[in-house]
């Protein structure tokens, strides 16, 4: 008698022995009992997994001796004609081959006439997406009312290519992959059956390999009882199908983490000699970083790991050496890899750049950990600034004046009058230290984590702020002062908008509500006088301290526009013209 393959040989006969599709086998089982059979259905799924042997199976239920049934008796002489693929009534047509309008044309023509022996006529089209538009459009009317002994069956991995119009005149059944754990138990049954020696970590790879096929999965069993005399070991798969073994994986891995890059070459090379295809060798170091992912994001992610128990265990130690950040790099990285080895002929030079960059990197911080460090920086770099610019404040007196000539007695009466009238416009006060000194302190302790988060959510309100200082609190009054020459700053945080948004950032500090005033100190700094002052050579004590006046407060203003818009200074001059600008 000629060999029947595992395939073949195991093929299930009934519903009940479909593995993995129970919403699919409930359904059609719950038709033929309420009578509620289709005209046409259409199976979809990957390969291998039990579309046409499902097709077959309801044949039989229909055209059984005792059907319509749920369960077919698998002995009449339909279900043994159907089984053996030579009765009359199933047809099973290849889409791919029978295509053309030409052979869809005969098929509508045979469907008029009745079934030979059994209660239906079953078409059965396995990959109908290979049928042509014509071919779909000439068997549209047909499908839609078809005769009553007729039924339709397709089967197709492809569902996407088969026009709506047809899809929307089936019953549709999506089959799935079928788990790892139901393809090891099949293949348990098949080894038992079959009189084979199996390991356990052979049955974990072989179904690994099939990634959810059963029929694949068999066809590798089939394979390797020929291969192997006694016992199939792990040794035997990773040798017939090129497969990496965990160890050499776990070693690739461990060379990484020990920054062993030259360790790690050594292993990609022996494997690359050993006949080992390049896309596989990153495919599979691919899978073992995932698989390490998935140990390091919890342990009750561990049936994600298609792997025997002491694999999985050994996986759950070796991620512990990594964090979550470096796990990602690792993913993204040979995945990138492995796409350039796939479009390119480079070979084995990606992937040996990529372990070198693995295997050489620092460690990887995360975003939030980062985000901190530099948050610590900007505030310590705040409080200093802030304390120097306060100690300085303290420390600036205005020069003193020399004694008035009589010649210039007019010029220094004209100054006086503009003097008046600025102080109408812009009130001003004498600096000096409140009486309420505890509430002050309070302040000034705050002060700089205050700046802090202004910078972060309104940077030029913290710009405009960094120039004033806390002079006085009484009674929830809170008054800073701004030196000379600094009103633009103080009339842009007069803005109710503004105001009300620095005395939020108060409120969450200090929990407390403070009213803001803001007021132009003087005796802090003196602007610089006019140009009839300068030309008097006893004014000349005068015009040097405005102009050093001056470039200090430039130089405050080029140190917020810096800040503000991360720049740097590429040209510092200084003109007289200066001078007269601050004036």
């Amino acid at each position: 008698m000629a060999y029947i393959v595992f395939a073949r040989k195991w093929r299930p006969k009934n519903f009940d022995e479909i593995i993995g599709q129970d919403h699919i086998t409930q359904t059609l089982k719950n038709a033929i009992k309420n009578d509620r059979v289709a005209h046409a259905y259409i199976f979809t799924g990957p390969r291998g997994i039990g579309k046409t042997s499902a097709a077959r199976i309801f044949a039989k239920a229909l055209n059984c001796k005792k059907g319509p049934t749920q369960d077919p008796c698998g002995k009449c002489v339909s279900c043994k004609e159907i089984s053996e693929s030579r009765n009359l009534d199933v047809l099973e047509i290849d889409g791919a081959s029978n295509r053309g309008i030409d052979e869809i044309r005969t098929l509508r023509e045979n469907v008029k006439f009745a079934p030979t022996a059994g209660k239906f006529k079953i078409y059965i089209i396995d990959e109908v997406h290979q049928i042509t538009s014509d071919g779909f459009n000439a068997l549209l009317k047909t499908l839609e009312e078809p005769p009553p002994h007729v039924k339709f069956i397709f089967a197709t991995t492809h569902p996407h290519k088969v026009p709506p119009t047809i899809l929307s005149r089936c019953h549709r059944f999506d089959f799935r992959k079928i788990s790892t754990d139901d393809i090891i138990k099949k293949l348990k049954f098949i080894s038992k059956q079959e009189n084979l020696k199996i390991a356990d970590n052979a049955l974990f790879a072989i179904a690994r390999i099939a990634d959810g096929s059963l029929r694949d999965a068999e066809s590798i069993l089939d394979q390797l009882a020929s291969f192997s005399d006694t016992k199939i070991e792990i040794a035997d798969v990773t040798q017939i199908f090129g497969m990496l073994n965990e160890e050499t994986l776990f070693e690739i891995v461990d060379a990484i983490i020990n920054k062993d890059a030259s360790k790690a070459l050594r292993t990609i090379d022996s494997l690359i000699k050993e006949g080992k295809d390049v896309s596989l060798v990153a495919l599979e170091l691919l899978k073992h970083f995932r698989d390490l992912l998935v140990a390091k994001v919890g342990k009750d992610l561990e049936q994600l790991i298609e792997l025997p128990g002491d694999a999985i265990k050994k996986l759950s130690k070796q991620s512990e050496s990594l964090t979550v950040e470096d796990l990602l790099y690792a993913v993204n990285v040979i995945s990138n890899t492995y796409d350039v080895i796939k479009r390119s002929n480079l070979g084995r030079v990606p992937l040996e750049m990529a372990i070198v960059k693995l295997a050489k990197k620092d460690s990887i911080h995360s975003l939030g950990e980062i985000l901190n460090k530099i948050s610590e920086i900007d505030k310590k770099t705040v409080d200093g600034s802030e304390e120097d610019r306060i100690s300085e404040k303290h420390q600036r007196t205005a020069k003193p004046l020399p004694p008035p000539k009589e010649e210039t007695n007019k010029t220094n009466s004209a100054k006086k009058d503009i003097k008046e009238e600025a102080a109408e416009e812009a009130p001003t006060v004498e600096y000096e230290t409140s009486k309420n000194s505890a509430g002050l302190e309070q302040i000034k302790n705050i002060w700089p984590n205050l700046l802090q988060r202004l910078r972060v959510k309104r940077m030029s309100i913290a710009s405009c702020l960094l120039e004033g200082t806390p002079i006085s609190c009484e009674n929830g009054k809170l008054t800073l002062g701004f030196p000379s020459g600094y009103s633009f700053h103080k009339e842009v945080l007069e803005r109710e908008q503004n105001k009300k948004f620095i005395e939020e950032a108060l409120l969450e500090l200090l929990d407390a509500r403070f009213a803001l005033e803001f007021v132009i100190v003087e005796g802090k700094k003196t602007p610089g006088g006019t140009k009839q002052d300068r030309s008097d050579p006893g004014s000349q004590s005068l015009d040097e301290g405005a102009k050093g006046d001056a470039d200090y407060h430039k130089d405050q203003i080029v140190d917020s526009a810096l800040e503000m818009f991360n720049g740097k200074v590429i040209k510092r001059s200084h003109t007289d013209n200066d001078i007269e600008d601050m004036e």
